[in-house]
């Protein structure tokens, strides 16, 4: 059992610290009620509720041959845990989710002997949500480490982000995915007269009141919408497009010619 790190665009592999990963616990979801009271009503009324932040800790051992390489060990690891950006953090065990967090705690090696230590960090992982390490756009294979048990991957139909039909299906394996709060983009690349794509289960709509040529792309990116590159949010129904967790039925129209429509996105947990 280990820890791999994704930090500035390196990935650290925790026992090349010398690190013996001796827990790994995720701290369950905060619920965030809010309410309202009012004069001469009985307790409140709540209005919404929302997840907090995860906090994730680590308990690890730290193993030297001597005294003096296990000081150099708590010098590296220092160096490796101070840090002002967030990074990725993958247990060996689930080697297919990752949570973004950021280092949440300072943390004192105590000495097992003179050769070892043991101490504990904390991370914050600012959504209550790990992501799948993989995206819509890799292949879907159990021999890599970018899928695995227990993702909620249907195993009696292929799944396809790459669609050239006007009707299709999207699967969602992860939570609500509303592009609002949490990144999704669809790109069309065709030809197309007030171009409106439409997810059938939640009943949205998006329009775009304008033309589109073969070599031309469009995407909606979270909720920004672009035509090669320029804005195109003005000529649009200003709406976006939210998957529902397990199968979304999908339609497109104004449609001209051969198309291809891509659904790049990853899956949340909680």
């Amino acid at each position: 059992m280990h820890l791999i790190i994704e930090k500035l665009g390196s990935t650290i592999d925790s026992r090349d610290y010398g690190l013996e990963l001796a827990k790994f616990r995720k701290q369950s979801v905060a619920h965030n009620h809010q309410t309202e009271q009012f004069d001469n009503y009985d307790g409140a009324i709540r209005t919404g509720t929302t997840f907090g932040p995860r906090d994730l800790q680590a308990t690890f051992k730290l193993n030297g041959d001597s005294h003096i390489l296990l000081q150099l060990l708590i010098d590296e690891l220092h160096q490796l845990f101070a840090t002002k950006e967030e990074i990725s953090i993958i247990d060996s065990r689930q080697p297919g989710k990752r949570w973004k967090a950021v280092v949440n705690s300072t943390y004192d090696v105590d000495y097992v002997n003179p050769q070892t230590g043991k101490f504990d960090i904390a991370f914050l992982s600012p959504r209550p949500y790990c992501e799948s390490v993989g995206t819509t756009l890799d292949e879907f294979n159990f021999d890599s480490d970018l899928w695995q048990v227990g993702m909620n991957l249907p195993a009696d139909r292929e799944l396809i982000y790459r669609h050239t039909t006007n009707r299709f299906q999207i699967y969602n394996a992860g939570v609500y995915l509303d592009p609002e709060k949490l990144p999704l983009r669809i790109l069309f690349k065709g030809a197309s007269n007030n171009l409106t794509i439409r997810n059938k289960t939640t009943g949205e709509t998006f329009v775009y009141s304008s033309s589109s040529g073969p070599n031309d792309t469009i995407l909606l990116d979270r909720i920004q919408h672009f035509k090669n590159n320029t804005n195109i949010f003005t000529y649009t129904n200003h709406k976006r497009i939210s998957l529902l967790t397990g199968w979304n039925d999908f339609e497109v129209t104004g449609t001209s010619g051969s198309f291809e429509i891509i659904f790049d996105f990853r899956f949340y947990y909680l």
